[in-house]
């Protein structure tokens, strides 16, 4: 890690559990400052707590404009300056084409495209000042490849690559990147879960880490040393990406 990539001031949407969470100790691990952000407060103070100096959060619903502007200003008023963003805020849930209702097929695509679309939108202008911006949404590699029963999920994720492709045009000539990670199946929490609710959890678990070709489920450190990759200047000309960190998992 070189002087010039230390001490950078990021912004997690979605910074609380998870993958998130991940991001947060990586992007502090080389002296950096971290504001968070998610819509419970208990886990955002829990991360708060184990690094007060480094890092401060403040509650928010990723799909709601104002809550977004709030939470920027309020980690303006922390970070002082913006040099990255990540956006780990989604929805998931079954909606196969067969019998999804127009309700929840909106909810869950809205639900990962308007928290990258927001966020983008409320600190392009911070990042541009920063003159070494990066903008990292966190989404999935069903935004790659398809998987039944989740046909809002899989539009949800692949309208963020596509997005991002977009915005990366719109600030390549500004000083800010903006790429995508695809994660595979990552144990955590939540998705632990998810698998719980599942009619036979412990084959349901197996299947899961079985179906990638390096044949276990990721971690979110894993996820996250990626995404402390495209922020750091190492990555200076690297935008309009997206990064599968699936086990081989879209190699097929």
């Amino acid at each position: 890690m070189t002087m010039a990539e230390s001490g950078r001031r990021t912004l997690i949407i979605g910074g609380g559990t998870g993958i998130g969470f991940a991001c947060a100790r990586a992007l502090c691990a080389d002296g950096g400052r971290v504001f968070i952000s998610g819509r419970r407060e208990a886990p955002l103070a829990e991360v708060a707590a184990l690094a007060p100096a480094q890092i401060a959060y403040a509650t928010g619903d990723a799909t709601d404009e104002q809550d977004m502007q709030r939470v920027v200003g309020r980690a303006l008023e922390f970070l002082h300056k913006l040099d990255t963003v990540v956006i780990c805020a989604g929805m998931s849930g079954i909606t196969g084409v067969l019998d999804a209702s127009l309700a929840d097929f909106s909810r869950i695509v809205n639900g990962n495209l308007f928290p990258v679309f927001l966020a983008a939108r409320h600190t392009a202008e911070h990042l541009i000042s920063s003159r070494r911006g990066s903008l990292i949404a966190i989404s999935s590699m069903y935004g790659l490849v398809g998987l039944r029963q989740r046909a809002a999920y899989s539009a949800g994720k692949a309208g963020i690559n596509g997005m991002i492709r977009s915005i990366a045009l719109d600030l390549a000539d500004k000083g800010v990147r903006a790429n995508a990670i695809c994660p595979g199946f990552i144990e955590t929490k939540f998705s632990l879960d998810m698998v719980s609710r599942e009619a036979d959890p412990a084959s349901e678990l197996a299947q899961r880490r079985a179906m990638h070709p390096i044949p276990r489920a990721g971690t979110a450190e894993e996820v996250a040393a990626m995404a402390a990759f495209l922020a750091s200047d190492g990555a200076a000309w690297i935008t309009g990406q997206t990064y599968a960190v699936d086990g081989g998992y879209t190699a097929r």
